[in-house]
């Protein structure tokens, strides 16, 4: 799953290049090293609706029928709508509609994800893992997003989730319970993935999961995700795992010395 990311901009060559973004547009948001979903905060997102700019929408998909912030807050506490699982997309209620007409892409340049040292027991140590490409580039997650309209203000708010799929080789070790991954897309697609006239089997093609070759994973200190980290580029900085000869974290065979 995807509930923490980063947004670091030291190099967004590949966005750039792709006409995804542009170096003016990325100076109208800050660093993030470490965003929490569960903070509900507004990130850089682009949409299907106006591809041209970035817009600030809230991490948290809330359905277009919520009438108020008060009532999208308690929905979000009391569904997890962070992520939304690319299989299941258009035979859910919630979801089925916005991937079909309301796409976007979602701001990245690394996320966070934890493994277990013995997946088969639910309070088992963990240790957390960042992963990003290998280049450390920003890249963008697949997302789709909805709005609705707080009756007391008129205001129209925007909201989005990240899509999951399965896990590739990589994330496979990492994520080592679920074995899931975000839907991330190559700069190449990723303007296509905005495009409204895209039929429903095309939209399933990009439901892969990416080349574990163009990734890597390094495990880093321990972290409590209720505290705060954004401010923190500490946070990434490699740390080997007990027990491991980890240098680089890019071979994906010494996370199997930590089994």
């Amino acid at each position: 799953m995807c509930f923490y990311y980063a947004v670091v901009k030291t190099n967004a060559k590949a966005l750039i290049e792709n006409g995804i973004v542009s170096e003016k547009q990325l100076s109208l948001f800050s660093d993030k090293q470490f965003v929490k979903g569960f903070d509900f905060p507004l990130m850089p997102v682009i949409s299907d609706e106006n591809p041209e700019i970035i817009q600030m929408f809230q991490w948290g998909f809330v359905p277009s029928v919520t009438t108020s912030k008060e009532n999208a807050t308690s929905f979000l506490r009391q569904y997890n709508t962070l992520n939304a699982k690319a299989e299941n997309l258009f035979e859910s209620r919630l979801f089925q509609n916005a991937i079909q007409k309301q796409r976007c892409l979602v701001l990245c340049s690394g996320f966070f994800e934890w493994r277990h040292k013995n997946p088969e027991k639910k309070n088992a140590e963990k240790y957390p893992f960042y992963v990003s490409l290998k280049d450390e580039g920003m890249f963008v997650f697949g997302g789709i997003w909805e709005k609705f309209t707080d009756k007391h203000t008129g205001e129209i708010i925007h909201t989005y989730a990240i899509l999951t799929t399965r896990a590739n080789e990589l994330m496979e070790l990492v994520h080592n319970t679920k074995k899931r991954m975000p839907l991330i897309i190559e700069p190449e697609k990723a303007l296509r993935w905005l495009d409204p006239k895209l039929s429903s089997e095309e939209i399933k093609t990009y439901f892969q999961p990416f080349d574990s070759e163009k990734l890597k994973a390094r495990p880093i200190k321990k972290i409590n995700p209720r505290l705060q980290y954004e401010n923190d580029p500490g946070i990434t900085v490699l740390l080997p795992l007990p027990g491991t000869e980890c240098n680089d974290g890019r071979t994906p065979a010494i996370f199997r010395k930590n089994c």
